[in-house]
């Protein structure tokens, strides 16, 4: 990944954070909105690799423990490790336009509410029911919705390489 991929990865990412805290928050169903950042950091990651997959997902994740309510670090350390398990597949896999990235969401978005369980359990055990219900079911349906277009729109601004190539990611 060029710098200037880097780059672009990184603003995409933070003005992502910004939109959803503030307009996606305002576009829920049944008060679920889909992680455009999750998805994102997942999609990036695969290309970039381990090391910027968890950088970037500590930054992402920083910022919206800033534009959050959750306790701070929170979001830094589930992003940061689903950024370097994601990153831990550059290489390996093949980035299809469909299938691949949907399985991946689902299984971070899993992960991620297994890591916030393991949180909540440590810090709010009072909160535990909030994390696996329906709201787990419709968020990953929603963030495999979003994918294909997050994932078109990576490609036309060159993040990911373009679909003639022969890379693996």
């Amino acid at each position: 990944m060029t710098s200037r991929s880097s780059f672009l990865s990184i603003l995409i990412l933070f003005i992502t954070v910004i939109l959803q805290s503030t307009v996606i928050n305002q576009l829920t169903i049944i008060g679920v909105k889909p992680d455009l950042v999750l998805v994102l950091l997942i999609l990036t990651s695969n290309y970039s690799g381990k090391t910027k997959g968890e950088l970037m997902g500590f930054s992402a994740g920083l910022a919206e423990d800033f534009l959050s309510l959750s306790p701070f670090g929170f979001n830094a350390l589930i992003k940061t490790v689903i950024g370097y398990l994601a990153g831990s597949t550059q290489g390996k896999i093949f980035l299809d336009p469909l299938l691949v990235p949907a399985f991946f969401i689902v299984a971070g978005t899993l992960i991620k509410a297994f890591l916030g369980f393991i949180l909540l359990a440590f810090f709010f055990p009072e909160k535990l029911d909030m994390i696996f219900s329906i709201n787990l079911l419709v968020e990953t349906g929603m963030n495999i919705l979003v994918t294909p277009f997050l994932y078109f729109f990576l490609k036309l601004i060159k993040i990911l390489p373009q679909s003639g190539s022969s890379r693996i990611l």
